[in-house]
């Protein structure tokens, strides 16, 4: 697999790499050998970037990174994220949600409900108090003793203007905690801003076919101003792996309006193809060949999902279809 250097750092990362949040959730309710192996796999496979998150499966997905690359640690490139916390009742619903996920998995609304009513519970925080005392916890769960790459998840507009927590994350870099820092950001707009913050080597933004209207000059823009971003989302939080046809509203966490607002941008496409693997293929390689992005993260939730999507880009490769060069 192709190694890409990140932005204006000494950073090579896999052009695909692995989103450890859906890992979490699948494997709470099985054994961590499972997961170890899922991760060992995709290492085995040329994959060398693992994107997690505190908040993943509050901290598990850490934990689970931590312990299947504790030996490796050299090998790989970590990014992890920090600014969102739950709320006294939802670390409440957080312990009791594995004796409830079998009935939720069987009743569409009920699982729909649950998403909704997790989301209405987190909270974000950005204080420097908030951020030193993630990226301690964060080191814990990895069983390392630096990140590579730390971001603040999705913080509103005005944290990103009032940018207290440059300061932060500076003397961390220079105590030699993290390697770089930048943002995952909820838009490629806040992704321009963000590139003019002193310090930011990288943003995380959604880059997928079913956004693609203004990308390529957001894209063109970061990479001029040596900002490495890194895609999430290539499938549009799936909606791009299934036919039009099998689209179903309860199997996303979105009420009807949003389903169906996202939903009509998918119908808008030309035809993809009618299987999943075809679908995957043409939507990675959308993403891959776009100038300007360093890795596609996606995310991955057994050893057969990661040889569905290895598939899908080795595929590209098989085709003779080129990866244009960062």
């Amino acid at each position: 697999m192709n190694q890409r250097v990140l932005g204006c750092t000494s950073l090579q990362v896999s052009e695909i790499g692995f989103g450890c949040g859906k890992l979490a959730a699948a494997l709470r309710r099985a054994d961590t050998h499972e997961a170890a192996r899922t991760l060992l796999d995709a290492y085995e496979r040329g994959i060398t970037f693992y994107d997690t998150a505190a908040s993943y499966g509050q901290g598990r997905s850490e934990r689970m990174l931590g312990e299947a690359f504790h030996s490796k640690r050299q090998s790989i490139i970590i990014a992890t994220k920090a600014g969102y916390h739950l709320s006294a009742a939802a670390t409440l619903a957080a312990k009791i949600k594995p004796l409830v996920s079998p009935l939720m998995r069987r009743v569409s609304w009920l699982r729909r409900s649950a998403q909704r009513a997790a989301g209405t519970q987190r909270q974000q925080s950005f204080s420097p108090e908030y951020l030193r005392a993630a990226i301690e916890g964060s080191l814990r769960r990895l069983q390392t003793d630096y990140i590579d790459i730390f971001l603040l998840h999705s913080p509103e507009r005005d944290v990103l203007q009032a940018a207290g927590w440059v300061d932060v994350l500076e003397r961390v870099k220079q105590q030699g905690k993290i390697r770089c820092y930048g943002v995952s950001c909820r838009s490629a707009e806040d992704a321009i801003f963000c590139s003019e913050i002193p310090g930011i080597s990288c943003v995380q933004i959604p880059v997928n076919l079913s956004e693609s209207d203004a990308i390529h000059s957001v894209l063109e823009y970061l990479k001029a101003a040596g900002i490495g971003v890194l895609a999430r989302q290539p499938l549009a939080s799936g909606l791009l792996a299934k036919p039009i046809a099998e689209l179903r509203c309860g199997d996303f966490p979105w009420d009807r309006a949003e389903f169906e607002r996202r939903a009509a941008k998918i119908r808008a496409l030309p035809d993809l193809g009618g299987c999943a693997d075809a679908r995957v293929h043409a939507a990675l390689t959308y993403v891959l060949q776009l100038p300007g992005i360093v890795s596609v993260i996606l995310g991955m939730s057994s050893r057969e999902h990661l040889r569905q999507n290895l598939a899908a880009v080795n595929e590209q490769y098989q085709t003779g279809i080129t990866v244009q060069n960062i």
